[in-house]
């Protein structure tokens, strides 16, 4: 069930979602009065079957709960198929929940889908104001921010008379959002349809949402864009297979996403079909896991822990001087990682059969993100390549490390202080105290700074003591 409020109570959550389900009949189209009515006939004369039945049910919302507070911004993350789009068709009420309750407090916008709400053969001056009757707005007030609408889209006085079939998909994202921002919402959902505009204006979009969140919007942002997500989003909401596993600061819940997508492309298909031809070359690989250092199969793990990868191979012809290589990258044509036996001075001797071979990293110092890897077998004396696999075998590692770059290294910052390096200009205004520079001990480092009123009299002394090492 889904609960408008047209006039807002401030003391009020802006969005309530309370244990809503969602549950959609696979294999059924009605897309009019006579698919529905053909459709209820063919029910009636098929036999029941309750087995049959459930198997046609997806639930693609599982009791999932949260609530948004005015002047807050809570992003929805999740893999393809988590349910995301989902709560946002049931808050915008175009869907129907089938259990639970949704609330919504005020004035709602949606910018759900390109081109959604939008007639093709009207201008982009009378879809503006279609949209904005739909969602409220009197005509005096729609005139009056006509010119703003269509100056933020870009629109020019010749676009905004054209029949908007004509438009490109940016250009309807861009109309979009500019009216669902100008009417003055007091809920604002946003799906990943920005994605389709230029980088100024999903830039412009950003402190346009900001400032919406500031005035006492509540936003809900939907997106696969992480950075974008916490630099908008305190919090975030993370949805796996229709129910939700975390809910808290954003931050924290990338991490949570990361593990989401670890386990979704897990159990996706390898690259390579099962009824790929054997490599002539007579190698295969059977599997290539990632175990953490008590043996402990992973698919998700922290930046800078030890890592084991367990590789195992079967080889249909006896090589006496084998290199084994594992490669690991970010993206395409990115190669971050290359580890190869033969570059280490270790060849192996191996006879036809499966082998089991296991490479232990001290550490693997990257930042967070899903890295893809692959196998490479060489044959030393011949130099011809036994086996190259697809970049197939994912590992993702969690947020726990910097937010820019890609090498996370460790690091340890040290201040020495020495007796000549005491007259800085811009320090004259305060007192340094530091310990004896020739001293063995482990004296703290203290720096006193103060500050004086316009009398001469000293207003407020601030100290920090750092610990020599």
């Amino acid at each position: 069930m889904r609960i408008a409020d047209p006039k807002p109570d401030p003391a009020t959550p802006a969005v309530r979602v309370c244990n809503v389900s969602k549950r959609f009949r696979l294999g059924e189209s009605h897309d009019s009065l006579r698919d529905l009515l053909t459709a209820a006939w063919t029910r009636c004369r098929r036999r029941p079957s309750t087995q049959s039945n459930a198997r046609r049910d997806f639930w693609a919302l599982r009791d999932v709960g949260f609530t948004v507070s005015r002047g807050e911004a809570v992003g929805i993350i999740g893999p393809n198929g988590a349910g995301k789009s989902t709560i946002l068709k049931l808050l915008a009420g175009i869907l129907r929940a089938d259990a639970g309750t949704v609330e919504v407090q005020g004035r709602l916008a949606a910018l759900i889908e390109v081109g959604a709400g939008f007639h093709g053969d009207l201008t982009g001056r009378e879809n503006i104001f279609l949209n904005g009757a739909i969602l409220g707005m009197t005509r005096q007030e729609i005139r009056s921010k006509l010119d703003a609408i269509a100056a933020f889209a870009g629109l020019g006085k010749g676009f905004l008379d054209t029949p908007v079939k004509r438009y490109s998909s940016g250009m309807y994202a861009r109309l979009g959002f500019s009216i669902a921002s100008h009417v003055e919402p007091d809920v604002l959902l946003i799906d990943e349809v920005l994605s389709v505009g230029d980088a100024v204006f999903r830039l412009r979009c950003l402190e346009k949402m900001r400032q919406l969140v500031t005035d006492g919007t509540a936003l809900i942002y939907v997106t696969h864009d992480l950075d974008q997500m916490q630099s908008i989003c305190g919090r975030a909401v993370v949805l796996e297979k229709g129910r939700v596993t975390y809910e808290g600061p954003s931050r924290d819940a990338v991490s949570h996403y990361m593990q989401a997508m670890s386990r979704a492309y897990a159990d996706r298909p390898t690259d390579l079909a099962e009824t790929e031809p054997e490599n002539p070359r007579g190698a295969v690989v059977n599997s290539l896991r990632f175990l953490n250092e008590h043996g402990k199969e992973l698919r998700w793990m922290h930046s800078r822990e030890s890592l084991q990868l367990a590789l195992v191979f079967q080889i249909k012809q006896p090589i006496e001087r084998l290199v084994v290589e594992l490669n690991m990258r970010a993206a395409v044509h990115q190669n971050l990682l290359s580890l190869n036996s033969g570059r280490d001075g270790v060849m192996f001797d191996v006879k036809p059969g499966q082998h089991s071979l296991t490479l232990t990293l001290a550490t693997l110092p990257v930042s967070a993100g899903q890295y893809l890897w692959n196998v490479r077998l060489w044959d030393a004396d011949s130099g011809a390549a036994l086996l190259d696999t697809p970049f197939q075998y994912p590992l993702v590692v969690g947020d726990d490390g910097p937010k820019s770059g890609v090498i996370s290294v460790e690091r340890d910052w040290t201040l020495d202080t020495n007796h000549h390096a005491q007259a800085i200009p811009t320090a004259t205004a305060g007192k340094v105290r530091t310990a004896d520079p020739t001293s063995q001990e482990k004296t703290p480092v203290e720096c006193s700074v103060s500050a004086e009123n316009d009398d001469g009299s000293e207003a407020h002394t601030h100290v920090v003591t750092v610990g020599r090492s």
